[in-house]
């Protein structure tokens, strides 16, 4: 069997065996039943509150004949992220696709001002997961191939001032994990970037709900289709693409004005 037509995991080539880092992720289970409508067979959920990820494991459970197991996955611990990750991957076979859904929204108005809490966001959303993506990548490099979706945010790709260490926390990963791919060209392993805008989630449960915000199952549809087609980003919804473009050329005075 060739390196491409391990890629091929099923006739829909859609990923068998999935790890996901932050299993508790209400996008990453979107995912999850969108590939369990074919031929998804073995997922390891890695998290750092283990009685809520067994939770979550049996509603992956739920979705059909899947065979679900949980680890330990804390992205604040920089000196163990290589050992869990790589833990985690072998508890599977082959890992046909890995999800790096860690992540903390925050609170703007109080973190900006508490040094501790912004070194958790950040080490959170981009250091951990960035540590991560580099230990998964070596296991995948010896198993041959495989997919990664990193869960970025449309907030990561310009930087404002009501959310900005949310944002540059998520720039940090959104940037890391493009250069990888970069780094990658040529190999049979792929790094698709996803930029979800507002997400309606337990995450944002909290919040008004912005303009333009979408769903998980919007999400997941969309990061599957992105990952199937060899891309490297997508945004979702993809209108952002030029949202964004047309907010970058902005003048910092006009920025920093910005209500949202």
């Amino acid at each position: 069997m060739t390196k491409e037509t391990k890629t091929l995991n099923d006739s829909f080539k859609k990923p068998q065996n999935v790890v996901v880092l932050g299993g508790n992720s209400d996008i990453s289970f979107a995912i999850l039943a969108e590939l369990a409508k074919h031929r998804l067979e073995k997922v390891v959920l890695a998290g750092p509150n283990q009685s809520t990820l067994h939770g979550r494991a049996s509603m992956v459970s739920e979705l059909g004949e899947i065979e679900v197991k949980v680890a330990s996955f804390d992205a604040t611990d920089l000196a163990q992220v290589p050992a869990q990750t790589e833990l985690a991957m072998s508890l599977v076979p082959t890992v046909d696709l890995l999800i790096i859904a860690a992540g903390r929204l925050g609170d703007q108005a109080s973190d900006e001002s508490d040094p501790a809490a912004v070194s958790k966001m950040i080490t959170t959303n981009f250091t951990g997961p960035a540590v991560a993506l580099t230990a998964a990548v070596e296991k995948m490099k010896k198993q041959g191939y495989g997919s990664v979706l990193v869960l970025s945010s449309v907030a990561g790709t310009k930087v404002r001032r009501s959310n900005f260490i949310y944002g540059s926390s998520k720039a940090g990963l959104d940037g890391f994990a493009l250069g990888f791919s970069d780094a990658l060209w040529g190999m049979p392993i792929r790094i698709t970037v996803v930029r979800p805008g507002f997400v309606k989630s337990k995450m944002t449960a909290s919040l008004k709900t912005a303009p333009m915000s979408t769903t998980p199952e919007k999400v997941a549809a969309a990061a599957i289709r992105a990952m199937e087609l060899g891309k490297e980003t997508v945004w979702v919804p993809s209108s952002f693409r030029t949202i964004i473009f047309a907010l970058r050329h902005l003048p910092r005075s006009v920025n920093r004005k910005l209500p949202f």
